[in-house]
Formats: C-alpha cells, structure tokens, sequence
C-alpha cells in the first residue's frame, strides 16, 4: 500500500500544474454532472476561484432587492474585490464563519396567502 501512495505521489509531483478553468466552462461542467447525476471532487478548491465570486455578484447586484440590508447591515452593493479576497483567504485557513440568516415570511399583495 506504501508503495502504490508512494506511486501517486511520484505522479503528482511530476505532473504539470492545472490551470484553473473559467467559470463558465466550471459552471457548464456542474450543469452536465448534475443532470446525469454524477458526484463532484474537489468542489472545496473552487471557492479559492475569485471570478466564481464575480459571476455570483453578476447576477445577484442588479436584483431589486440586492440594495436591501438582511440580518446584518451589509448590502450587495457594499462588495468589494477586498471582501472577496478576505472571504477566500478565510476559506483557505478554515477561518470562514457563515453568518446567520433570517426568513421571514411576506404575504402577497392579493391577501391570498402562498402557504
């Protein structure tokens, strides 16, 4: 068994690195896999990827409630590229707390309840 890790590792060392892919080509990746229902490896590493953040802004900043503070005060427009090196630094130290989150149910205009 010793030998076959020391096999792996021999491979490893003598491969070239990976270039990591852009996030469209990631993402279509995740689509593909989850559509046939396959597993996914190494997810963790991805959240080191600083564009994957920047696709997520892309589409969460122009929503209408993207201006509205949740628990805390912080808003989608108060995001920096700061904010995101800060939150994958954590990441990559295992440092990262999630804040808390809030639902709070709002009835629609109608009166008809969606319950």
């Amino acid at each position: 068994m010793i030998a076959a890790r020391r096999e792996g590792i021999k491979k490893f060392t003598n491969a070239e690195a990976c270039e990591m892919q852009t996030t469209e080509a990631y993402l279509g990746l995740l689509r593909e896999r989850g559509k046939q229902g396959l597993p996914l490896k190494r997810v963790y590493r991805q959240l080191f990827n600083r564009n994957l953040y920047l696709t997520a802004y892309g589409k969460i900043y122009r929503n209408a409630g993207a201006l509205t503070s949740g628990v805390t005060e912080e808003t989608a427009d108060g995001t920096s590229l700061a904010k995101f090196d800060t939150i994958i630094e954590a990441l990559r130290f295992e440092r990262y707390q999630w804040k808390p989150a809030r639902r709070t149910y709002i009835p629609k205009k109608t009166g008809k309840s969606a319950r």
